[in-house]
């Protein structure tokens, strides 16, 4: 078993981008909008935890993917995929991660350029909150420095 951290979005979005950046920060694999490269990634009885943009209601939030339901999964862009999507296709080809999570950070904008400093804070929120979780993984994150990378890269799409 594995722990694998994957961030995911795309760089020409905005703020969709900061699961990428913040995965290239922490020294990860960064799949920016690339699914599949997270998905060629994933190995059998794997722990994976994705960190991506998430539209929702909190300002960042961690969410355990409910293994049983992936299935149920569609799949309507082929070009896209959500972190949900990489681990039912990573079922699907039997390479079922044994625990899979998303740190979801809520985009304030989905526009060029950059990601906005309101996004660079709910990331250190995220991962101070979550520095326990994370370690209880043996992913050690010193969040002052992925913090410092990301306002290094913030107006750097690529």
């Amino acid at each position: 078993m594995a722990v694998k951290i994957i961030g995911m979005g795309n760089r020409l979005y905005g703020d969709d981008a900061i699961g990428s950046l913040t995965a290239e920060c922490m020294n990860a694999l960064d799949a920016e909008a690339n699914g599949f490269q997270a998905l060629t990634f994933i190995e059998k009885d794997d722990v994976v935890i994705f960190i991506d943009a998430m539209v929702m209601d909190e300002e960042y939030n961690l969410f355990k993917v409910n293994l049983e339901n992936v299935d149920f999964v569609e799949i309507s862009d082929p070009h896209r995929l959500s972190p949900i999507q990489v681990v039912s296709l990573a079922r699907k080809s039997g390479n079922m991660p044994k625990e899979a999570y998303v740190l979801a950070i809520k985009p304030e904008k989905l526009d060029w350029p950059g990601i906005s400093d309101k996004a660079i804070e709910r990331v250190k929120e995220l991962l101070t909150k979550y520095k326990g979780f994370l370690e209880k993984y043996g992913v050690t994150v010193n969040v002052e420095k992925v913090i410092e990378c990301l306002k290094e890269r913030s107006d750097k799409p690529w």
